[in-house]
């Protein structure tokens, strides 16, 4: 496909690619990184790190196999079986094996490619896992990046993790009780049954066989000491030792303000170097740009990579097996969060709905997850002034024939831009999930801080704490709805005095372009979207093009499974009825209200009819 004569996606060259290997039907993703001339020193297999983590630790990775691969290294960054864009589910029976299977099939893939020499690094779980499956690997190197004690130490971790992310929004979601009932866990955004968190419990690196590796080094924290057992093991490999330098500011903290560690960097390129020597050979890293995969109902999707317009912004098609279906959803970047969604929520709904005949694109606009910065600008920019052109060309891309003729999905951040294009270049329609308008000027994020990090989070929390004990004072209710009516009434004069444009003008807008705009947010997102505009939405909400639903107890990044049996059912039928072929477009009318549920202000009312 071209466009002003110039073609608007591009295949990557062969010395930085992502691919898919692997056994049929079930593949392995990677990113891989070859040095020029198709020749290296030596292989090294990235594993990262699981959850949150894996999202703090992404520009790390990208930044660890550039270096390596500038020092005459080949290197694949892979996703292990049922995380990131693998094949594969967190439910799937047999995942402590299957994690370990992917690590080997890494580590076969580079040797087979032509590899002398195979090295392998690991971060937190990610190093625990590599070290377990490195028994007959013959490895030559090994670097466990301040690696997880155990599985059950880390699953603590995350169950923390979880109670901190709620307490900062001031809810209350429990866990699944399907899955808690039955012995499983739920941490953000991943689900773990019975079975796989047994395991998990026995992943531990003492419990690693053989000699792991010819070299090894630790790259322990200071802070946190390793548990005895550990230092034991460790000691037996004879394995060398060093401070993970930046450890706190890479992974401790909320993945948008994770901070590259140069210094950690600086020391596993300059190891690796000095204990697999400068002898090189030739290596090419076999795989394919499409895949099938095998779906849990029998069924099959294909995936397909793709680099777009003349920025070569990543995306990952899915679509059912046959030719490419003429209805697209588009899935933005929220925040710094890549292609594969919040807790890889994208990659399971993109599967889903291919399943119905609907192609789902899965992009990063540029500076994001897998697509370069443009010349001359900041990686990592969330609210970047490029992000409509990017999503401009990745429209034009994906639908040559109209740019306007595709659904765009986004959350949070996602969402703005979505909205934004629609107004500017058009759409079939919007999915705006937790639509959040920016305050101030896009900046770049991930500088790095000076003198010791704070504890992030802990005024926010403290005021959640405080809001929580309020609403058991007396004339809470009351006091809280006056106050909300005020800081409205606050809005609309600010709005009509300065000329100052709200969200609501702007879905307005939109909608009266002609394209049909689902805003689904929880009770705080509501709040921002209306800003002392409820009298216009309601008049909105009796037209054709817009709907919006208000579900107080959600969490913003959709994370916990008590949010996404909400949202899911509402987000799949919408892009049903936006993508169904030949759909006649309804007539102006009043628009139906979830069932018990206010789409403009989130308190629950009793549906028309009941008693």
């Amino acid at each position: 496909m071209h466009q002003n004569g110039r073609p608007l996606w591009h295949d990557w060259s062969l010395t930085t690619n992502a691919l898919w290997f692997g056994p049929p039907g079930r593949p392995l993703f990677a990113r891989s990184y070859v040095p020029e001339g198709g020749e290296a020193r030596a292989g090294v297999v990235l594993c990262p790190p699981f959850g949150l983590e894996a999202q703090g630790a992404g520009r790390a990775y990208q930044a660890l196999g550039e270096r390596l691969k500038s020092e005459g290294f080949a290197v694949l960054h892979i996703d292990y079986d049922g995380t990131g864009d693998s094949a594969g589910s967190d439910r799937d029976p047999g995942r402590a094996e299957a994690w370990q299977g992917s690590v080997r099939a890494a580590v076969d893939l580079l040797r087979r490619g032509g590899a002398r020499k195979v090295c392998v690094v690991g971060m937190r779980l990610g190093a625990t896992v590599a070290a377990c499956a490195s028994e007959g690997c013959g490895l030559d190197a090994l670097v466990l990046w301040d690696p997880c004690d155990s599985g059950r130490s880390y699953l603590r971790e995350e169950a923390l993790l979880r109670s901190v992310y709620l307490g900062d929004q001031g809810l209350d979601i429990p866990p699944d009780p399907a899955v808690s009932g039955a012995g499983g866990t739920e941490v953000l955004g991943t689900v773990y049954d019975a079975a796989t968190v047994r395991a998990m419990t026995q992943l531990t690196l003492e419990s690693a066989q053989g000699d792991l590796a010819d070299h090894v080094l630790a790259l322990l924290r200071p802070e946190r000491p390793p548990r005895r057992a550990t230092l034991e093991r460790l000691s037996l490999a004879h394995a060398e030792t060093a401070d993970a330098q930046g450890q706190e500011e890479l992974i401790s903290v909320w993945p948008l303000k994770s901070v590259v560690p140069q210094g950690t960097l600086d020391t596993i390129v300059a190891w690796l170097s000095g204990v697999t020597g400068p002898e090189s050979s030739p290596i090419v890293v076999p795989g394919t740009s499409d895949a099938a995969l095998e779906c849990p109902d029998g069924g099959e999707v294909v995936e397909e990579i793709r680099y777009m317009g003349p920025n070569r912004l990543f995306g990952i098609l899915t679509r059912p097996p046959g030719p490419r279906p003429d209805a697209t959803v588009v899935m933005l970047n929220s925040g710094r969060v890549d292609h594969v969604g919040p807790g890889r929520l994208w990659v399971d709904l993109a599967r889903s709905w291919a399943r119905d005949g609907i192609g789902v694109w899965r992009v990063d606009l540029s500076g994001l997850g897998n697509s370069p910065a443009r010349a001359g600008r900041n990686p990592g920019v969330v609210y970047s002034p490029e992000a409509l052109d990017d999503i401009a060309d990745i429209a034009s891309a994906v639908s040559p024939r109209s740019s306007s003729a595709v659904v765009l999905m986004g959350l949070c951040s996602g969402a703005y831009h979505a909205v934004q294009t629609a107004r500017t270049a058009g759409a079939l329609g919007v999915l705006a999930i937790n639509l959040i308008f920016p305050t101030g000027e896009a900046q770049p994020q991930g500088e790095a801080p000076s003198g010791r990090p704070s504890r992030p989070g802990l005024v926010v929390r403290a005021a959640a704490a405080l809001r929580r004990s309020a609403k058991h004072l007396p004339g809470h209710h009351f006091l809280g709805a006056t106050a909300r009516r005020l800081a409205d009434v606050k809005s609309w004069l600010v709005h009509r005095t300065t000329g100052e444009v709200p969200p609501a003008f702007v879905l307005r807008e939109v909608a009266g372009l002609g394209a049909r705009v689902f805003v689904l947010c929880g009770s705080y997102e509501g709040r921002l979207v209306r800003q002392g505009e409820a009298g216009l939405l309601r008049r909105l909400q009796k037209t054709a093009e817009f709907r919006m639903a208000v579900l107080p107890d959600i969490d913003h990044s959709l994370y916990t499974q008590g949010t996404r049996k909400q949202v899911l059912p509402l987000l799949t039928e919408q892009v049903r009825l936006l993508t169904a072929p030949q759909a006649p477009r309804p007539s102006a009318r009043p628009g139906p209200r979830w069932p018990g549920q206010s789409q403009l202000d989130g308190q629950p009312r009793t549906p028309v009819g009941a008693t």
